[in-house]
């Protein structure tokens, strides 16, 4: 497919419309796709849904996802399944349109060939011409004192030298990425195939290329699906001498047309677990694999599979160390290790309305005091003040919502729901107001000013989810509940604890308070009744 749009630099869409027709569309941060008019990208074609793709910019990447549409979207020759990057020169289908994904900034998917899983034209024909048990039934190693077969020795020897050539491969290489391209080169150096791809099993059990080889550089690879299903299913080795006289893959579409000769597929296995397979092929001729080569590859892939598990496992460990460091920025220790283990979803992408309590805590008098207090002292500060608030956020399972400038936003409720969110932020509220008390003692030994505060809280419906750019998205809590929030903490005197009505209501008698007069708060269309927070009763 060659398109020339006379453009550059700019992220852009190149269509080829099912008639013929071509067209240059400019990327944004929201690009719909699909057959009505309201659509970014108006497709002319039958089969295309109304709101059929949907192309969108984060993290500096442009992403593709299907709307549900009723044919599907397809990238590289591939049905797309949930969200997946786009990379310059990604073709995208649908229906008989064909659209390029061109940015002149963008990285390739990679420096390997593109592999496709191409799906099979007629039926499949299931007759078995040569396959390997996994693992194989001699896998064990035998006392050499129960050694009296010289080919039990060979074979021994042969496992032996599989193991030592991996081993050696792969050192201590624990880079996932660069172990699975290590573990293919060494296949190929065992054996004479041309071609090499390692596919491992997705969460959702889907084969996905992670390696690929070939002696002939930039040459893309197909993989047929029937040759996957084959070995997934029966988890055999399979050797073919001739892939394109052998009936079992006499339907299949990638084989046909690139002229596969020789085939050998064999399934990582680790223990009872499947992780994917080692596929070989060779187009130059047939006979290329032996048996010998099968029962060898599937020795090599038992030890690769053992290899692949311990780094994935350690892949596991650095992924959750590095979400647990990004994590506990936000949400209190005992939350964070809930959202590691899955037990917490923080996917709240679309907003969701959630009952709950929003803090607000800011310093009196902190525009005079900068003027009066050299910088480096006022980070101190801050920092200072903001690790006595954060922690003591945390200790009561709230989420550090946002700092703005000397200001504290934090959040009970969401986006983990509690029943008792307003009791939590109410004893923060007065827990920081005690520390804060402990500080400012320090803090006038030492010649410094006090940090004098006002808070303020109210309880009631939020729209939680993550919001922002397209470049910056972050986890927040909007709504008049919020707004009322800062409110009353912009009307707190120094030291004050201001709240609402539907904390005094939710709390009731004990919640220890004095009631002031109602104020017509800024943006507010009736005056609001506030409350003086002073303590709170214990056991009733």
């Amino acid at each position: 497919m060659a398109f020339d749009d006379g453009a550059s630099g700019k992220p852009r869409l190149l269509v080829r419309s099912s008639d013929g027709d071509e067209s240059v569309y400019y990327l944004r941060a929201i690009n719909t796709i699909g057959r009505h008019s309201d659509q970014n990208v108006q497709l002319l074609d039958r089969v295309v849904s109304k709101n059929h793709a949907l192309i969108t910019y984060s993290d500096g990447h442009f992403y593709l996802q299907d709307m549900g549409s009723r044919n599907g979207t397809y990238v590289n020759q591939r049905r797309l399944q949930g969200r997946t990057r786009l990379y310059d020169g990604d073709l995208i289908s649908m229906g008989g349109s064909r659209l390029l994904f061109v940015d002149d900034q963008e990285s390739p998917r990679s420096s390997l060939p593109q592999v496709c899983i191409q799906e099979n034209l007629e039926g499949q024909a299931t007759s078995i011409c040569s396959r390997c048990s996994f693992p194989p039934q001699d896998s064990h190693f035998l006392p050499e004192s129960e050694i009296t077969d010289e080919e039990v020795l060979r074979s021994d020897y042969e496992k032996l030298r599989i193991s030592f050539r991996l081993n050696q491969a792969i050192g201590a290489e624990w880079d996932f990425d660069r172990m699975t391209a290590r573990i293919l080169e060494t296949a190929l150096e065992v054996t004479n195939a041309e071609r090499g791809v390692i596919l491992l099993l997705d969460e959702s059990g889907k084969p996905e290329p992670c390696a690929v080889l070939s002696r002939t550089p930039g040459e893309s690879v197909a993989v047929s699906q029937t040759i996957l299903n084959e070995v997934i299913a029966t988890k055999h080795g399979l050797l073919s001498r001739d892939a394109t006289m052998d009936s079992r893959f006499s339907a299949s579409h990638s084989i046909i047309c690139q002229n596969i000769r020789s085939i050998a597929c064999v399934p990582l296995m680790f223990g009872d677990s499947f992780l994917g397979v080692i596929h070989l092929d060779s187009r130059i001729a047939t006979g290329i694999f032996t048996e010998k080569d099968l029962q060898m590859l599937t020795v090599f892939a038992q030890q690769a599979a053992l290899k692949l598990a311990n780094a994935r496992l350690v892949r596991k460990a650095e992924q959750e160390t590095l979400a647990r460091n990004n994590l506990s920025r936000l949400l209190s220790p005992n939350l964070v290790e809930m959202v590691v283990r899955g037990d917490l979803d923080l996917e709240e992408r679309r907003g969701i309305a959630r009952d709950a309590t929003v803090l607000f805590c800011d310093i009196r008098g902190f525009t005079a005091m900068c003027e009066s207090v050299a910088p480096a002292e006022i980070v101190s500060m801050l920092n200072e003040y903001f690790e006595i608030l954060v922690d003591i956020v945390f200790q009561h399972d709230g989420t550090l919502d946002k700092f703005i400038g000397d200001a504290l936003m934090a959040v009970w409720g969401s986006p983990v729901p509690q029943a008792d969110h307003t009791e939590r932020a109410i004893r923060a509220a007065l827990e920081m107001s005690k520390a804060l008390v402990d500080l400012n003692r320090f803090r006038v030994v030492n010649g410094e000013q006090p940090l004098n505060v006002g808070i303020g809280i109210n309880s009631g419906t939020v729209i939680a989810g993550y919001m922002g750019s397209t470049k910056a998205l972050s986890y927040t809590v909007v709504g008049d509940t919020v707004n009322t929030a800062s409110r009353l903490c912009s009307y707190a005197q120094a030291g004050e604890i201001l709240v609402s009505d539907p904390i005094v209501q939710k709390l009731g008698s004990r919640l220890i308070y004095e009631e002031r007069p109602k104020a017509l708060l800024k943006g507010k269309a009736h005056p609001c009744g506030i409350f003086a927070v002073r303590g709170l009763k214990e056991g009733e």
